[in-house]
């Protein structure tokens, strides 16, 4: 059962031999390649190792030995598969990767050194290709749409040579499908069972491969694999926290100064971005003046940044189902012994029509008229959180919005190519050739369904209490009456609520008259992906001193990004065949968060979703719009129509040259390489531009033109890699290079768009005044890529065979950073460009258009756009791992073996641009016990707090992520020499993801999956 290892110096010429003209290690064709040369050659043996995770953790080690470049990597475990739950569960072993596990739908996205998914490039074996689209920045590719068993191995390059494919600021994240010629002949059937605890959910999965060398010098291969996607994820999330005012309490001035105003300013506050004050009057209503009759010596007390307390919740399922279909082929040829000619392709197809969204959101909706609207009374004592403001916990609520909304949100992800290689080399000479195309696609389709009991004068009827349970999500307390919250009954007349209230049904004629309100609307957003390229390399051998050989090389690319979006509304719709029975109990009630949370509300309804559309298409269409996929009305007046239609082209032209070195520095061994590569680019962006403002919420295509852009650029990016031989087990290996990141397409927004309507802003305006937004989106049509200067330095001791201690630092300089402002310091011309607001004045702390202003109204212009940082961040951390098989032990302890890998990364960013996503410490610890019959091992991974994004539905602080350790268990055994069991159980700690704001207690959302366990049968013959 135990395979032996040939010489390292055989090994070495696998890896170059089988080496694509990326020039990155190829690890998968070293796995492959490595056991049929040392059985064939008898050479001398470096150790012994078994098929499984000793193989894995030993093919990565040795790949990482002689690669020049820092790198990191992990191969199959020699049965065919990798024992993780997805490609980012397997990436993230890696030191100085982390998964973002706030992905939903197991999209596997990662973060490498801990910046976002984007800043990464992924690649096939070396080359760059069209993965899924990306539907939006500060996404990583979705990783989650390729089925792992089509691979071999996953090599994370970090400090990139001059040959190497650029746009990987963070690094390169290859995928490697192992050429023909370096595999085994034979094939392989595997069979899976996933079982999901929560929900009791089970999804099968099988692959099927074949291997097959036709001559000595020509072989094919095949892999399959099918995977249906079953799964559910919980969710409670706490959406917002609000300040108590008298409106939402429905106290008096005088009542409310005497319960609350201890907790607020008896003076105006000075508003800014990171102050929590609230002043008295702003929590009346009322302006400084009219407040000041109400202050007491009571007021501010205690503290000025006001009392608050959560003012939306909900609870949330999403079922995601469907299927995954992922494959490979290829072929190589060597018709000489200086040639060889191969070709992979691959497609992958993850089809999810039927992920379905649940919700039961229900908001506080104070009215000016204090106890008009929602009215909330707090419940025991409120607890200061280390932001300076009082929160209270708990509290009862009456007449509070009450929401049943229901979403298929169905997903597609696809992509496919091919890459073809040609090599020839001699004593003298390589050349190489690469060619690829390859396609990919991503439809994100969210169609909505709400059935809203709303906040009104006279009462709803929805009474209730909350304790969110701060820090706790065990102590979440949620109760509302009456029984049902929501429901529809049959036989209603339902109206249309009009061209300025577009996604709404009413029950009574209006929404002053009605009970109920039925909502109809959703977001589809599509797009492609395109990219052809074809590389050409020649590399030189010479003896010029320590110069060994000159290599060259040039590469045309071609991308096109195409992308499609809009939202839709309810015009039309047929609700008059809508039934009472469409509206059922939420059918995971009963298990709703696995039992970790026993206070949810089980009053929860929701809407047989596929019934309920079904029965209200086709839709009559609205004037001369046009409909959707899925047969509804587009609401062209939306952001998302002239944001999300455009088409992103880029041509690409990119040389390099570059010089390796291998010499002797005071008797040490001294290799590596220097060059430069040059790339220019032109960009063509086509898009839409506003040429009609909309005269409602509708609009009209007819509103629009197509405008043209067109941008180009050009970077020289050097760099330089040097590996000492210190000992013949003690490397030394050092970096500097530049690199950059092209702007996201959907990060453009070339037209500046103005929403002229003015909205009342309720929480601005007072009894004399009232205050008025209008909006403007500043079009960015100039973005340039953002740059990189680049350090590392790593320390390796290969103490024994398949073992490994490294130390590694890295700093990464980054320049020309997007980031999104609405800072009116930034954002306010006193011309009033050519917003049509006339003049504008910023009064320190909102954009004033003057001429539309007077001394009973106020118009502030909000702004927002995106722009390049012209001050630097900077990435910097450590990357600590020790790998080590004991077979040196005494009898059973020879079978063990492990690793442990830690990452402490920080960043240093400018403040209006903190950097998301970075984890301070990162941390894997992998341990095994292997026999030739059998296998165990432990994973466990943990990650250090970190920061998101401030973007969806959400308001307030910026949130972060608690830290999270999950532990997971592998375990195989071999029936036969062809035959294997396996068992893979994923989460046994029963980890939730919980995040916060400012401070733990300030709890904003939490995540449950639950544990999966996946029972494997594998078979080769």
């Amino acid at each position: 059962m135990s395979l032996r290892t040939g010489s390292m110096g055989a090994l070495r010429v696998a890896l170059l031999s089988a080496t694509v003209i990326g020039g990155l290690p190829a690890l998968a064709a070293a796995q492959e390649s490595a056991a049929p040369q040392a059985a064939s050659q008898g050479d001398t043996l470096d150790a012994v190792v078994v098929t499984g995770f000793k193989q894995s953790y030993a093919n990565a080690v040795r790949a990482k030995k002689n690669a020049i470049e820092i790198t990191d990597g992990i191969s199959s475990d020699g049965l065919g598969r990798f024992p993780d739950l997805n490609v980012g569960e397997a990436l993230q072993r890696i030191p100085g990767v982390q998964i973002n596990r706030e992905a939903e739908g197991r999209d596997a996205t990662i973060n490498l050194r801990g910046m976002p998914g984007e800043y990464a490039r992924n690649t096939l074996n070396g080359q760059s290709f069209a993965g899924p689209a990306l539907l939006r920045d500060n996404q990583g590719s979705p990783l989650g749409a390729f089925n792992s068993d089509i691979f071999s191995a996953f090599v994370i390059q970090k400090s990139p040579m001059a040959n190497t494919v650029s746009g990987g600021l963070s690094g390169n994240v290859d995928l490697q499908i192992a050429p023909a010629l370096s595999r085994k002949d034979g094939g392989f059937a595997k069979l899976s069972y996933e079982h999901n605890t929560l929900g009791d959910l089970n999804a099968p999965a099988a692959t099927l491969g074949y291997n097959k060398h036709l001559t000595d010098d020509l072989a094919v291969f095949g892999t399959i694999a099918y995977k249906k996607e079953n799964f559910r994820r919980d969710t409670i999330r706490l959406n917002n926290y609000d300040y108590l005012t008298s409106a939402m309490t429905g106290l008096a001035p005088t009542q409310f100064n005497a319960a609350y105003g201890q907790y607020f300013s008896p003076t105006a506050c000075a508003l800014s971005a990171t102050s929590y004050c609230r002043s008295l009057g702003q929590a009346l209503g009322l302006s400084q003046a009219n407040a000041s009759p109400y202050v007491t010596s009571n007021t501010g007390s205690k503290g000025t940044n006001g009392v608050w307390a959560n003012s939306a919740i909900r609870q949330y399922t999403r079922m995601n189902v469907g299927k995954v279909w992922s494959g490979s082929a290829g072929f190589e040829w060597k018709p000489n012994d200086n040639t060889k000619i191969g070709l992979i392709g691959f497609k992958t197809d993850r089809n999810l029509p039927d992920t379905t969204q649940y919700f039961m959101i229900n908001y506080v909706a104070p009215s000016s008229t204090p106890g008009a609207g929602t009215v909330i009374t707090p419940t025991g004592t409120p607890i200061q959180t280390n932001d300076g403001r009082y929160l209270y916990e708990s509290y009862t609520f009456n007449n509070i919005n009450a929401l049943s909304s229901t979403r298929l949100y169905s997903q597609r992800q696809k992509s496919d190519g091919v890459i073809g290689n040609v090599d020839w080399s001699n004593e003298d000479w390589r050349f190489a050739g690469a060619l690829t195309l390859s396609s990919g696609s991503n439809a994100s389709v969210e169609t909505e369904v709400d059935v809203n009991n709303y906040t009104r004068p006279g009462g709803n009827g929805v009474s209730g209490s909350i304790t969110t349970g701060l820090d706790d999500i065990g102590g979440f307390q949620y109760t509302t009456s009456p029984t049902p919250q929501n429901a529809i009954a049959s036989g209603q007349t339902w109206t249309w609520g009009g061209a300025n209230d577009p996604t709404s049904f009413y029950n009574n004629g209006t929404s002053a008259n009605s009970t109920n309100q039925i909502q109809i609307q959703g977001t589809e957003s599509f797009a492609k992906n395109e990219l052809n390229s074809v590389a050409l390399d020649v590399e030189r051998f010479v003896s010029l001193g320590p110069i060994k050989s000159v290599q060259a090389g040039v590469r045309l690319e071609r991308e096109k990004y195409v992308s499609t979006g809009y939202r839709v509304y309810a015009y039309g719709a047929q609700l008059s065949k809508i039934t009472s029975s469409m509206m059922i109990t939420a059918p995971f009630v009963k298990d709703f968060m696995g039992g970790s949370v026993d206070g949810y509300s089980h009053n929860w309804q929701v809407l047989n979703v596929h019934d309920f559309l079904d029965a209200v298409r086709p839709v009559t269409p609205y004037q001369s719009g046009g409909l959707s996929t899925q047969g509804f009305n587009i609401q062209y007046a939306d952001s998302s129509y002239y944001d999300k239609n455009f088409t992103n082209e880029n041509d690409i032209n990119q040389f390099y040259v570059q010089a390796k070195y291998d010499t002797q520095i005071f008797g040490h061994g001294v290799r590596g390489n220097f060059g430069g590569r040059y790339e220019d680019t032109d960009n063509t962006i086509t898009t839409l531009d506003r040429v009609t403002p909309p005269t409602d919420s509708i609009g009209s295509p007819n509103d629009f033109k197509t405008d043209e852009y067109k941008n180009k650029y050009h970077y020289f990016l050097p760099s330089a890699i040097f590996v000492a031989d210190v000992t013949d087990d003690l490397i030394l290996r050092g970096a500097y290079y530049k690199t950059y990141v092209r702007p996201h397409p959907r990060q453009y927004s070339p037209s500046t768009k103005v929403n002229p309507a003015q909205i009342l802003n309720n929480s601005l305006s007072s009894g004399s005044v009232n205050v008025y937004d209008v909006s403007v989106a500043i079009g960015n049509n100039k973005l340039r890529p953002y740059l990189a200067e680049s350090f590392d330095l790593s320390l390796e001791w290969y103490n024994r065979p398949n073992g490994l201690i490294s130390l590694a630092y890295f700093r990464k300089n980054i320049t020309g950073r997007i980031a999104s402002t609405s800072d009116p310091a930034l954002l306010c011309p006193a011309d009033g460009s050519t917003w049509g607001f006339g003049a504008l004045s910023w009064d320190g702390t909102y954009c004033n258009a003057t001429s539309l202003s007077s001394a009973s109204k106020q118009v502030h212009v909000n702004a927002s756009g995106a722009y390049n940082l012209d001050k630097k961040t900077t990435v910097e951390g450590v990357e600590f791992n020790i790998q080590q098989n004991l077979d040196f032990l005494p009898g059973f302890l020879a079978n063990l073996g492990g690793s442990f890998n830690y990452a402490y990364t920080m960043s240093k960013s400018p403040a209006i641009a903190p950097f998301p996503g970075i984890s301070k410490h990162n941390v894997n610890v992998i341990g095994y016990y292997e026999t030739p019959k059998y296998g165990v091992r432990m994973v466990y991974n943990y990650r250090s707090d970190y920061p998101l994004n401030a973007n969806g539905t959400y308001t307030g602080g910026a949130r972060s992520v608690k830290p999270r350790g999950q532990l997971d268990l592998s375990a195989s055994y071999n029936v036969t020499d062809n035959f294997t069991l396996s068992l893979d159980a994923y989460n046994l700690t029963n980890a939730k993801r919980f995040e916060y704001e400012n401070d733990h207690r300030v709890s904003r959302w939490v995540d449950y999956d639950g544990r999966t366990y996946t029972l494997t049968a594998r078979a080769t013959f």
